[in-house]
């Protein structure tokens, strides 16, 4: 079912909130950003644990920003799983189903099936892992066949290799189900891996929305090439139109020259992997020299950091070659692979 945010807006002592988006059909779409910016409160307004100043809430054709939230039609997963520790597994499963008896029997063996946790109907709360009861909270929010499936953070008190595996079982249960879903997470890595959109949210405003490869690739703004991945984002001082239908950028490691049509900005952003050492060099590629002031083993690469000019030039090496700290190596990036953004 169509999730549609309406010009949404509220005011919280000094912090304001303006929202306006569509969550389509059967669509998984992740609210990300940093602390404070506005994604759980954004979904606090959809679940009805917040009403908004302003704006409409629609699942589907039916305007629920009136409603209690009991009868939206809405599960949702918390990141404390607020689970209730004085029932077994099966009755809290069965808490919100409109069935009763062996019918919700049924369905909660269904379900914790679904979530792979067969034969755990009677067990208790406290006898369960972090990653079980964060299943079992899932298989609650989806016991009373919602129509939209929110969830706030519900991987964040896990280690990171059940985090990865609890995130693909979610996003498999969603696409098995089809059933539409909100995720919150400050998580990129995490937001990147089980969304088909992204919608990127920066002290209460969305600063860019669009799958995760147009985020990572082609970022609109400084704040979300900056926010999503690592990025070398250089500062321009100044710049001036050439004749040859190119803007000469300076900037802190050197004159960078792009086509006119990439625009006029702030920052010169391109991404540590699209930054090469020696090999593949151009006559149009931007280049520099630089000493490397950082490096980090990553398995398949090596992350360097190389001092250039006044500022720093981060590299993502794939080569055979390892370099260590103080080694001086020739960098270029082509441009291409730069974009300029306000």
């Amino acid at each position: 079912m169509d999730l549609t945010i309406q010009n949404v807006g509220i005011c919280l002592d000094d912090f304001s909130l303006e929202a306006d988006l569509k969550v389509n059909s059967g669509e998984l779409v992740t609210l990300l950003g940093p602390s404070g910016c506005g994604k759980t409160t954004l979904l606090k307004i959809i679940a009805g644990l917040h009403y908004p100043d302003m704006g409409k809430i629609f699942l589907g054709k039916r305007d629920v920003t009136p409603l209690d939230p009991r009868y939206r039609k809405i599960g949702m997963v918390f990141q404390d799983y607020a689970l209730f520790p004085h029932m077994n597994i099966q009755k809290n499963i069965c808490y919100g189903m409109e069935e009763k008896g062996p019918e919700a029997v049924n369905r909660t063996r269904k379900l914790l099936e679904m979530v792979q946790l067969e034969g755990y109907e009677k067990r208790r709360i406290e006898e369960l892992s972090g990653g079980e009861k964060q299943r079992v909270a899932l298989a609650r929010a989806l016991a009373g066949t919602p129509d939209l499936l929110l969830l706030d953070e519900p991987l964040s008190a896990l280690d990171a290799q059940l985090r990865r595996s609890l995130r693909r079982q979610i996003r498999e249960i969603q696409q098995q189900t089809g059933i539409t879903a909100v995720y919150v997470t400050h998580d990129q890595e995490e937001a990147m891996a089980i969304s088909d959109r992204i919608v990127l949210m920066d002290r209460g405003r969305i600063s860019q929305t669009g799958k995760p490869s147009d985020l990572y690739s082609r970022p609109d703004n400084a704040f979300a090439g900056s926010f999503i991945g690592s990025a070398n984002m250089i500062p321009v001082k100044s710049f001036e139109e050439k004749a040859d239908g190119m803007i000469r950028h300076n900037t802190g490691i050197g004159t960078i020259d792009l086509p006119a049509q990439t625009g006029r900005g702030n920052y010169i952003y391109f991404r540590p992997e699209d930054c090469r050492i020696m090999t593949g060099f151009t006559e149009k590629s931007i280049s520099g020299e630089g000493r490397i002031v950082y490096a980090e083993y990553g398995g398949d690469f090596q992350y360097l950091e190389a001092a250039a000019g006044e500022g720093i030039v981060k590299i993502k090496n794939r080569d055979s070659i390892q370099y260590n700290l103080k080694d001086t190596i020739s960098w270029h990036v082509k441009p291409e692979d730069c974009l300029v953004l306000k």
